[in-house]
């Protein structure tokens, strides 16, 4: 399980002290989540809108029958911001059901049987590619009109803008993204497009719309209102990306109706504190990801607060000689055989990958405790350092893996710092984004590299299992050594 190869980046900053795996990474000075800048300096656009779309955007929300009087937000060039001063807890927008694309809005077009059985997200993509070409016609045109050209997302980028992120996660995932958009266009064309061409006209349906589409799809579709429940939400998807930010998130509600009679679903989203009037309406799109994942999946970045992360994926091997034992310990503590961590440039590895390499490093003699006998207790025996020989194996895992990742990187933490530090790179450009995102890739592993490190060269004075045991028995006192001692040293044996 190399860590270069047994990773996964779908979701910024290091270099501490050496033996402070903690310490303040060496970062292009981001200010930390919940302190935010002045008005004047508030977030670039990441899904950005003409100032006339976004009026006609509103417009067709109030048709569509948003209540603008209701509302605490308006569209603007840069996304959502607040129209007037808000309270804590209070409501900041509401979207109706009936403004929504899902799904059943696709079906129950005028394509719709074609769109029949399709996942979600494939039927409103072709669906959006539809409309779009009716122009005006179409009764979401306002709404199409406000879209971007551009998902922001590596998926959509050129050849030259990729070579940014040469060594990243996040180039392999967008690679690995537009592998299985060209696969399943491939297919869509096999075995809907061409055989309905006088439906599916190949100018509106050519692979860069089809592209165009999907990310745009992956984009603007949040939780919960993603997956099998997924819908483009107009109005409430221009919500923009901040780590920390001050909402609540997206959440349905019932809203309407005299004590809930005739209410009816809607998004909504609250403050949780008190927002300016002008203030940009934000939410963090996945506190658990990494500004890679981010980036890839949404095309968004937030402009001022870089969370080094590198996502680090470990997945029981079905080779491994005691496969059967582990899975089922693994299953039994509500794991899977694949397991992903966030590894985090400013904090330690989260507390629960330790134990998962030592089980899936147990070998030799250690594997006693693989017995049946044990099966109840032994996650709790991974908690704690089981022998010497299977604790440096999980150390000599992570260093190697850290080590060859980083080896992957054309460019060093150190340039990349020079490079954003320099002032050369344009604020919100693909290039000052890729920067940032192998940067923080870098300096994730860089800090788990040290953390590690510094451990390994503390083996000798850990305790390990056979010690805690004869403790427990009372064979060992706390300094370690054998009740039995002082009998020798009296004489008496």
């Amino acid at each position: 399980m190399e860590l270069a190869r047994a990773v996964s980046a779908t979701r910024p900053a290091a270099g501490p002290a050496r033996r402070c795996p903690q310490a303040k990474p060496r970062t292009a000075a981001p200010q930390p989540a919940g302190r935010r800048p002045s008005r004047a300096q508030r977030l670039q656009p990441v899904h950005a809108a003409a100032t006339a779309q976004a009026e006609g955007l509103s417009a067709w929300l109030a048709a569509a029958g948003v209540d603008a009087a209701k509302q605490a937000v308006a569209p603007a060039a840069a996304g959502l911001v607040c129209t007037r001063p808000v309270k804590a807890g209070e409501q900041l927008f509401a979207v109706p059901a009936a403004a929504w694309i899902t799904a059943e809005t696709a079906t129950q077009s005028d394509i719709g049987q074609h769109l029949q059985g399709l996942e979600p997200w494939l039927a409103v993509a072709l669906f959006l590619l539809h409309e779009r070409a009716k122009g005006a016609a179409s009764r979401w045109a306002p709404y199409l009109a406000a879209l971007p050209a551009d998902s922001g997302s590596p998926v959509q980028w050129g050849e030259e803008d990729l070579k940014e992120l040469q060594g990243s996660q996040a180039l392999q995932t967008a690679m690995a993204y537009r592998a299985y958009f060209q696969q399943r266009y491939e297919q869509l064309q096999a075995e809907l497009l061409q055989p309905n061409a006088q439906v599916f006209d190949p100018a509106v349906f050519s692979f860069d719309a089809f592209l165009w589409a999907a990310c745009t799809v992956r984009a603007r579709s949040h939780a919960p209102l993603d997956g099998a429940n997924l819908a483009l939400v107009p109005l409430a998807d221009m919500t923009q990306h901040q780590r920390g930010a001050r909402s609540s998130g997206w959440q349905v509600r019932q809203v309407g109706g005299l004590f809930g009679a005739g209410a009816a679903p809607a998004l909504v989203m609250e403050a949780a504190a008190a927002m300016e009037a002008g203030e940009a309406v934000a939410m963090d799109y996945g506190p658990k990801r990494t500004d890679g994942q981010i980036l890839v999946d949404h095309g968004a970045l937030d402009p001022l607060v870089n969370q080094a992360s590198y996502a680090l994926t470990l997945e029981l091997s079905e080779e491994e000689r005691n496969f059967g034992d582990k899975i089922d310990i693994l299953e039994s503590n509500g794991m899977q055989q694949a397991t992903e961590f966030v590894l985090r440039a400013d904090a330690a590895p989260d507390a629960g990958l330790l134990p998962l390499l030592r089980l899936l490093n147990l070998s030799g003699s250690d594997c006693f405790l693989l017995e049946s006998i044990f099966r109840n207790e032994v996650w709790e025996h991974m908690e704690l350092p089981v022998s010497e020989d299977n604790e440096r194996a999980c150390y000599q895992q992570l260093i190697d893996g850290c080590s060859a990742a980083l080896a992957g990187y054309p460019t060093s933490i150190d340039e990349d710092l020079a490079l954003l530090n320099g002032g050369s790179l344009t604020p919100g450009s693909r290039r000052a984004a890729a920067v940032r995102v192998r940067l923080g890739e870098k300096e994730a592993l860089d800090a788990t590299l040290r953390f590690f490190e510094d451990r390994i060269g503390r083996l000798s004075n850990m305790e390990y299992y056979a010690e805690r045991r004869l403790k427990r028995l009372g064979l060992l006192d706390d300094q370690g050594k054998t009740t039995w001692d002082g009998f020798f040293e009296g004489g008496i044996a």
